[in-house]
């Protein structure tokens, strides 16, 4: 009878546990987030803007490869003048995103055609203005709902050749919504753990 008892009071104790790992995913789930360029984050819902460079930039996004990648080159129309090309879009929930980037500049140094995160109008440069040509790494940045954010490549000549930088493995907060559990399913989580807690107690001592 002892062990029977101590074989039901250890399966109600691993439910109990299980159950409260099985709340805590539920109340600690993350925003959804999307993969890619897609869904939210399709290219069709990013801006390509050149400015400046005399009114010639020329930058561009190749999206052949969305939504695995883009890749991303600034201007190089030889204008000998200041320009940059922006592509930006809007986070559609908060939450955060994060992705990888490969930038290459044909300039003598990337200080030329430096390379940036853009987020509601500031600025964070992400290659090294004195680095190597070559440059890769990855980054995160929490966003609201409502936010501009997106990627700049500027050129400080708009000669001499372009840079370029391919995003990869890119994550933003998607509007898709998150399922609640049921109360009843809380609920019943909440019943289990209370088992398991009533049999894990100590049998009282007898007089």
């Amino acid at each position: 009878m002892i062990g029977a008892q101590m074989i039901g009071r250890s399966a109600f104790c691993a439910a109990g546990a299980a159950s409260w790992v099985s709340l805590a995913a539920l109340l600690g789930a993350n925003p959804a987030q999307a993969a890619g360029f897609a869904g939210d984050y399709d290219p069709s819902h990013w801006i390509l803007t050149n400015k400046f460079a005399n009114g010639s930039a020329n930058g561009f996004v190749n999206v052949t490869q969305a939504p695995l990648a883009i890749t991303m080159q600034g201007s190089d129309s030889g204008s000998g003048a200041f320009g940059l090309t922006s592509y930006t879009t809007v986070s559609r929930s908060n939450g955060f995103l994060s992705f990888d980037w490969d930038y290459t500049t044909s300039d003598s140094l990337p200080v030329w055609d430096p390379f940036y995160f853009l987020l509601n109008g500031t600025l964070t440069a992400l290659a090294e203005a004195f680095g190597p040509v070559d440059q890769s790494a990855s980054f995160s940045s929490p966003v609201a709902e409502g936010d501009i954010f997106g990627f700049v490549i500027e050129t400080d000549d708009d000669a001499f050749g372009p840079a370029s930088v391919t995003i990869t493995n890119f994550h933003a907060p998607s509007s898709k919504p998150i399922d609640v559990p049921e109360p009843a399913s809380l609920l019943g989580l909440l019943a289990v753990l209370s088992a398991g807690a009533v049999l894990h107690r100590r049998p009282e001592r007898s007089s």
